[in-house]
């Protein structure tokens, strides 16, 4: 298990926990060695990336994917997914679960040169594990309440397990960008 373990978690804390650990530090193996060309590489017109705004501040397209996506839905550099699933998704529902409250997208420092993007993405992961870890058995199965919206009905399990999710899939997208830079000119 990365960074301590989950014996503070009760019964399915625990295995979330663990699960998620698991899963963390297989998509964090696949980050090695990312550099800057990598991480904005744009394996097609169009994609949804990370840019600096007109005060030079680093901004996901599109927000970020906290709304309905296009249709379709645009092809991304690893540079927006890294925003996406370290920024918005650990770092925002761990201030959201267990932080202040909710995270305004303009707090977010997203980071634009790879060589920060571990960093940003170790500290997003450590506020949500160490939220999950103090957990009790009954407050990860009590619902969300009102503040999240049409969520509020769902438990932390929930939460926990659409976030694990999102880890899963962007992990792995992430890393088939990384295989897909590897061979691109057997590409075209």
């Amino acid at each position: 298990m990365a960074d301590g373990d989950a014996e503070g978690s009760p019964g399915a804390g625990r295995s979330l926990v663990a699960a998620f650990d698991h899963v963390w530090a297989r998509f964090t193996a696949r980050l090695a060695g990312l550099g800057n060309d990598e991480y904005f590489w744009a394996p097609v017109p169009g994609c949804w990336s990370l840019r600096r705004d007109h005060d030079g501040r680093w901004i996901l397209d599109g927000g970020g994917g906290g709304g309905p996506a296009p249709d379709p839905p645009p092809i991304t550099t690893i540079a927006w997914r890294i925003g996406h699933v370290g920024g918005l998704a650990l770092g925002g529902f761990a201030a959201r679960r267990f932080g202040a409250g909710p995270r305004e997208l303009g707090d977010v420092e997203f980071p634009g040169r790879a060589a920060d993007a571990i960093a940003f993405l170790d500290g997003n992961y450590a506020s949500w594990r160490a939220g999950m870890v103090e957990l009790t058995d009954a407050e990860w199965w009590s619902t969300l309440g009102p503040a999240w919206g049409p969520y509020g009905d769902s438990s932390t399990v929930d939460l926990a397990l659409h976030l694990l999710d999102e880890l899963a899939h962007h992990g792995a997208e992430i890393g088939l960008l990384r295989d897909l830079y590897l061979h691109r000119s057997a590409l075209g």
